[in-house]
């Protein structure tokens, strides 16, 4: 893999620098990027830095800043053959009865959303529409951030693979409930999770916290 797409809209003004995270806990941090990372260096420069380090110079004392990829492409095959999943060729996944559901916050500030979109497309590309249909699927929720807020996205994704691999009722449109705090989680917002390419759309009419109120479109 040579490549990495970019990020997607939606989360720019998330710039929470605790747990949470945000642009600027994750991209830019609050002071310039040292070596050692501090507690103000963003968290891709505390992992990138540490990856280049370890992983790819596998010197503890070198300069990420000076890192030349193509003095040292060999090991960064190896690692990449090691760590990523971009092989798109899932036959034997499929053939063995696997199920895969991708889900992507397409706000995330984190990391690229459409990593795993495209991803998807590869897969529907090496093994066509009709197989890969038999056994993925990929969500995309719009607005959501690296941790969910901004968008309901409670859905238990779990239970949905589980129906799916033991009980054959292959996910089409699901819903995603926010609900309230404390017990007894009264339900505070839903949206219907389209399967991507769809989207949530509004009808014009009705409660836009209810998820009846929209239709899954295409765009």
């Amino acid at each position: 893999m040579t490549r990495y797409p970019g990020w997607g809209y939606g989360g720019e003004a998330a710039t929470g620098t605790g747990p949470v995270g945000g642009y600027v806990s994750w991209q830019t941090g609050t002071a310039p990027q040292t070596l050692p990372a501090s507690p103000q260096s963003s968290r891709a420069w505390l992992y990138g830095s540490g990856a280049v380090q370890y992983f790819f110079i596998g010197d503890a004392q070198a300069d990420p800043r000076r890192f030349d990829p193509s003095r040292h492409a060999e090991r960064v095959r190896r690692i990449s053959s090691l760590m990523d999943s971009i092989d798109p060729d899932l036959s034997i996944f499929h053939a063995r009865g696997g199920k895969l559901v991708i889900a992507e916050h397409l706000a995330d500030y984190a990391q690229s959303p459409f990593a795993g979109i495209e991803y998807w497309r590869a897969v529907v590309a090496r093994l066509g529409s009709a197989a890969s249909d038999e056994f993925v699927r990929l969500y995309a929720t719009p607005g959501a951030d690296h941790v969910g807020t901004g968008a309901p996205v409670g859905v238990d994704m779990l239970q949905v693979l589980v129906d799916w691999v033991e009980q054959g009722r292959a996910p089409q449109q699901l819903e995603q409930v926010s609900l309230a705090a404390p017990s007894p989680h009264a339900e505070v917002q839903s949206r219907p999770l389209c399967r991507w390419p769809a989207y949530p759309r509004y009808r014009g009419s009705g409660d836009p916290g209810k998820a009846t109120s929209f239709d899954c479109a295409m765009p």
